[in-house]
C-alpha cells in the first residue's frame, strides 16, 4: 500500500506537467486549499530552504476499525497527490517534500519523504521503476519521539536524505525479510544525525560481536549501494551508537562514489 503512495508522484507529474504553474508566493495557501479539497482534512505546511513540510493530524490512525483506518489512508493518498501536483507545477524551489500523519496525542507517526529529482529521473525513464521503488524513504515514530519529530523541522540536505534513506531500507528490511526481522526489530535503528561525514545512527542494543557482525555487513551493503545510487562522496561511514550514546561501532563506505 505505500508503495502506491509515492506512484502517484509520477502519476501527478505526468497529468499535470502541463498544468498552469502555482506561483511560490503563494505555495503555502495552495497547498492548503487543495489539500482541504482533495481530503476534507485541514493540514500545515512549512516551507525551509528547499524543503517542504505537510502535516496532517489524523485521530482515525489509532482506530481499530479497518473502515476508518482505509478513510484515513484514503486522505494521505489524496494529499500526497495534492501537494505533488502543486509542488511540481510550482516556481517554487523544492527538492524535499515530507509528508507526516500523526494521531492527536502523538502516539503514531508516519513520515513519507520524497526527493523531487527522483520523481522526474523515474518520469523521464532515466532511472526504472524497481531503483524508484528502492528511493522510497518511509520513517515510523512511536509516542517516544513522535512529537519531538513533528517539531523538529529543518532544511533536509542530500546528506541528510541520503543518511535517512539507508536507515530506512534496513528498517524496511525487517518487515520484508523473515530471517532478519528479529534481528533488525531489536536493534530499533534509527536516524540521528549526519556530521563531517559520518552518518549517526542511534540503537537500543548491540551487545554481542554477532549481532555486530551482522548488522556491519547490512549497513556497509546498503551504504555502499546509495552513495553510488546518488553519486555523493561526501557520505564516508555510519556510526551505531549506544543508548549512552557512545560509538559502538563504524563503518566505512568503501564503494567506487566513496573515494
Amino acid at each position: 500500500m505505500l508503495k502506491k503512495f509515492f506512484l502517484l508522484f509520477v502519476a501527478s507529474f505526468f497529468i499535470y506537467s502541463c498544468a498552469p504553474s502555482y506561483p511560490k508566493e503563494n505555495l503555502i495557501q495552495d497547498i492548503k486549499k487543495l489539500v482541504l479539497k482533495e481530503t476534507g482534512r485541514n493540514c500545515e505546511v512549512h516551507k525551509i530552504g528547499s524543503t517542504i513540510f505537510l502535516d496532517m493530524e489524523m485521530e482515525d490512525l489509532t482506530s481499530t476499525k479497518s473502515e476508518v483506518t482505509s478513510n484515513a489512508i484514503k486522505a494521505l493518498q489524496n494529499a500526497v497527490f495534492a501537494i505533488t501536483r502543486v509542488s511540481l507545477s510550482s516556481d517554487a524551489d523544492i527538492k524535499i517534500m515530507i509528508i507526516s500523519a500523526f494521531d492527536p496525542n502523538y502516539q503514531v507517526l508516519l513520515r513519507m519523504f520524497q526527493n523531487m529529482d527522483d520523481v522526474k529521473s523515474y518520469f523521464f525513464q532515466r532511472i526504472s521503476r524497481g531503483d524508484y521503488e528502492q528511493r522510497q524513504l518511509i520513517e515510523f515514530e512511536g509516542p517516544d519521539t513522535a512529537k519531538e519529530t513533528i517539531l523538529d523541522k529543518h532544511h533536509i540536505s542530500q546528506e541528510e536524505y541520503v543518511a535517512r534513506l539507508i536507515i530506512s531500507q534496513i528498517n524496511m528490511a525487517a518487515r520484508t525479510n523473515p530471517f532478519l526481522s528479529a534481528a533488525i526489530s531489536a536493534l530499533g535503528l534509527r536516524y540521528n544525525s549526519f556530521d563531517n561525514g559520518s552518518i549517526y545512527v542511534s540503537s537500543k542494543m548491540v551487545n554481542s560481536s554477532s549481532i555486530e557482525k551482522l548488522l556491519g555487513k547490512i549497513i556497509e551493503e546498503k551504504l555502499n549501494e546509495y552513495i553510488e545510487k546518488y553519486k555523493i562522496s561526501s557520505i564516508k561511514s555510519v556510526r551505531v551508537l549506544l543508548g549512552n550514546g557512545n560509538v559502538a561501532f563504524e563503518v566505512f563506505a568503501t564503494g567506487k562514489s566513496a573515494t
